[in-house]
């Protein structure tokens, strides 16, 4: 792996996810860990909460320090081979991650999802679906209490209703790259789907059989909830899911669901563009 993007906003969720990302990167022999710090402050993201007014200036260099304290920590993790590096920046998230893909070999962007306190769940829960529906890379949201593990069973949710439309390089890189069981999940919409979509399913099989993989059908409507229940019954330790950006977020299967997922998984869950 080329190299891997850590998010941060310096919470202790943010933490948690670039421990697991530095664990990554020392499994993988990623060449390079770049940590990232946008302070620009989103107009509605401290909407009725006290804020401490602080100067770009003072912003600036609090990011900074922050960030070279993180890098003296996280680098006893990964190998000698791997350079982490920081950037803080005064722009949008979007903005930066925009430049940052087309000047670096980014394979995985990675982040914290929600947090202890209840505040820390609405900011960096919101800033987590926000991400989503702006980033071109793959996305690994990381939940504040989930163990620090190599990912070894992975379940890849699918609707194959839309497979047939959905870009297969960012997938292919990433089932490569872990090489772990794949329990695939196809979410049906009636007792007719598997006659229906012949031609997906084809397409499905021809691009995973490959992999180590095990195929499974639920038809429950709830389907944040049936790939969660699934998860946690298999004992997974990563979910992958794909979304379609069209100005929001827009999911493999639709918006609510996506956040759903996010919001509620305890695995982390690995959002691939479409």
């Amino acid at each position: 792996m080329q190299t891997i993007l850590v998010l941060t906003d310096f919470s202790d969720t943010a933490f948690h996810a670039a421990e697991y990302a530095c664990f990554l990167a020392k499994y993988y022999n990623t060449q390079q860990l770049i940590l990232l710090n946008s302070y620009f402050i989103h107009p509605t993201a401290l909407a009725n909460q006290p804020v401490v007014a602080m100067s770009v200036p003072d912003l600036q260099a609090e990011s900074e320090k922050l960030l070279q304290d993180w890098q003296t920590k996280l680098s006893v993790i990964t190998n000698d081979t791997t350079t982490i590096r920081s950037i803080s920046t005064n722009l949008p998230i979007n903005e930066v991650l925009d430049e940052i893909s087309k000047s670096e070999e980014v394979r995985l962007t990675v982040m914290g999802m929600k947090g202890k306190s209840n505040l820390e769940k609405v900011l960096v829960g919101s800033t987590a679906i926000r991400t989503m529906g702006q980033i071109n890379l793959p996305l690994m949201l990381i939940p504040v209490d989930a163990p620090i593990t190599i990912p070894k069973k992975i379940v890849l949710a699918i609707d194959l209703s839309t497979f047939k439309e959905a870009g297969k390089n960012h997938l292919i890189r990433v089932l490569d790259l872990l090489q772990g069981q794949i329990l695939v999940i196809n979410l049906a919409r009636n007792e007719k789907y598997s006659t229906e979509l012949r031609e997906e399913i084809q397409l499905m099989h021809d691009l995973l059989d490959k992999y180590n993989v095990e195929y499974h059908y639920d038809s429950d409507k709830n389907v944040a909830t049936a790939i969660n229940t699934f998860a946690h019954q298999h004992q997974a330790d990563l979910i992958i899911t794909i979304h379609r950006k069209n100005n929001s977020i827009l999911s493999f299967f639709q918006k609510s669901i996506t956040q759903r997922l996010a919001w509620n998984t305890t695995v982390p869950l690995l959002v691939l563009p479409l």
